[in-house]
């Protein structure tokens, strides 16, 4: 049976689009956002989000629950749902982590969950925000995550990878080690590209010999803008997940690097609609010149 209540933590650029769809299919969608932003709140408003005044009440009114924040919030997340749960003597609430997380973070993740009573499912969203309900998928795994199915209803692809509990998020990290590390190798590139003023040269030359490749990556680069450090994170969970498996990762770490790089530039935040700004033309210009990649000394320079 399709859900009729979901609560959604949080309504970011993603979360965002969740709504929205959810919300064209007769979804009641819910959140608790009283510790968040003012653009998140609005955000929420903009996407028909009822705000409801605590995380007990989000419990207590939702069939399911979506954490779709960054990394490094969704213990804290997680943790909160699990101690209103209790408190409610909620037994029969689905939790679906759909976060980039390691899978070391999901198995501590469902062991806050479930002693709490919440049936936890690991999950991951493959695509882009904008492209929920035109092709982005959502890989599940776990005990319950054939439940998730559900959501076909509201035009949600589901992939079921098994019944491990942390298998998408094992799958999500691998995953985004690939289309980090394109947004972080071409952001490198194409800066040393800008500065022998061969920018429109090399860009013709990548479309020719792999056509297509650049503008798959284009929007991704334009969101870094306000998303690099949470890409930076994804590649530090992607790091911690090899090691832990006794795997060196070295390629996982530079892209790291880059990405890093572009979230101390400090470029602005998110819009109230979940739209990003911008072209990877214009991009590409505001990284050059706040100097992304910039040695500041060149005497340092081997």
């Amino acid at each position: 049976m399709a859900f009729q209540k979901i609560g959604i933590m949080s309504i970011g650029e993603m979360g965002f689009h969740w709504a929205k769809l959810l919300k064209s299919h007769g979804v009641e969608v819910l959140t608790y956002d009283k510790d968040r932003g003012e653009v998140s709140r609005k955000r929420a408003e903009n996407a028909g989000v009822t705000s409801v005044a605590s995380m007990n009440a989000l419990v207590k009114q939702t069939e399911l629950i979506v954490s779709i924040v960054v990394p490094f919030a969704a213990k804290k997340v997680a943790a909160k749902v699990a101690k209103a749960a209790a408190k409610a003597g909620r037994k029969d609430l689905l939790y679906l982590d759909a976060n980039a997380i390691s899978p070391m973070t999901a198995d501590e993740i469902s062991s806050v969950l479930t002693p709490a009573g919440v049936h936890f499912v690991d999950g991951c969203i493959i695509g882009g925000a904008s492209k929920m309900g035109k092709g982005t998928l959502v890989y599940v795994s776990g005990p319950e995550a054939a439940r998730m199915q559900a959501l076909e209803t509201f035009n949600i692809p589901i992939r079921v990878l098994g019944p491990t509990t942390n298998q998408a998020s094992a799958f999500k990290v691998v995953y985004a080690g690939l289309t980090k590390g394109l947004q972080g190798l071409f952001c490198e590139l194409l800066m040393g590209a800008r500065k022998y003023g061969l920018l429109d040269e090399i860009r013709a030359q990548y479309e020719e010999n792999y056509p297509g490749l650049l503008d798959k990556v284009s929007s991704s680069i334009v969101g870094l803008r306000i998303h690099a450090g949470r890409r930076a994170e994804e590649m530090a969970e992607l790091k911690r997940t090899f090691n832990v498996q006794g795997l060196n990762s070295y390629m996982a770490p530079g892209a790291q690097k880059v990405l890093q790089a572009i979230a101390a530039l400090n470029l602005g935040q998110g819009s109230d609609d979940g739209a990003r700004q911008g072209d990877l033309a214009e991009t590409l210009n505001l990284f050059y010149e706040k100097g992304l990649l910039q040695i500041k000394s060149p005497g340092n320079i081997s």
